[in-house]
């Protein structure tokens, strides 16, 4: 496992952390405005209406190469990065990078599942994120592994899961150009300490 990373911090006085919300703020409806349909390539497939096939299918989905803007926010701290995730089966290359080039990291994990890894993100990060989880949930579905608390579904899409006292919020679908089915746009990752909301600007080699 590889894994660098340059780790933002922040000065303790209260404007410069008052500062930083602000901007992150103003760019966060900035991408909320300007983010544009997702963009897919994939072999020819269509996504079944009914939800229990749908899910299935999609959480048979293994490889995809997601692209877009992620903000963490804990406490008074925030940041806002550009987020490249490559998932390969339990294999995930993760890239960070922060407003204007200033921070970076990127991760490669066997797996995302692995305690030890988890261990290392969150003493780098100083947050604990379910790497492993989010891979099913940016694509709409529970993950597969973890008990299901409760769902919430609009016009028959999730539109909100928790799972593992994690609350997913979809905010927004888009259809993807090329093909017939909607994937999910903006959601919003929420535990008591933390709150992570994704733009996702485009899928790629998405694939079963």
């Amino acid at each position: 496992m590889r894994l660098t990373m340059l780790i933002f911090r922040w000065s303790p006085c209260a404007w410069p952390r008052l500062l930083c919300r602000c901007v992150a703020m103003v760019t966060l409806l900035s991408l909320s405005a300007c983010v544009s349909l997702p963009r897919l390539s994939l072999p020819a497939v269509d996504l079944p209406v009914e939800w229990v096939a749908r899910q299935a299918m999609l959480q048979s989905w293994a490889r995809f190469d997601l692209r877009g803007k992620v903000s963490i926010v804990r406490g008074e701290e925030s940041v806002v990065a550009t987020v490249r995730w490559r998932q390969r089966g339990d294999q995930l290359r993760l890239g960070l990078e922060g407003p204007l080039g200033v921070g970076a990291g990127e991760w490669s994990f066997v797996s995302t599942r692995s305690d030890e890894t988890l261990a290392e993100l969150e003493r780098r990060l100083g947050v604990a994120l379910p790497l492993a989880s989010v891979r099913y949930w940016a694509l709409g579905v529970p993950d597969p592994l973890l008990e299901v608390e409760s769902t919430e579904f609009v016009a028959a899409r999730l539109s909100a899961l928790r799972q593992q006292d994690w609350t997913i919020r979809y905010l927004d679908y888009a259809r993807v150009p090329g093909a017939s089915f909607e994937l999910p746009r903006r959601l919003e990752l929420q535990s008591a300490e933390i709150r992570v909301r994704m733009f996702i600007e485009s899928w790629e080699s998405l694939e079963p």
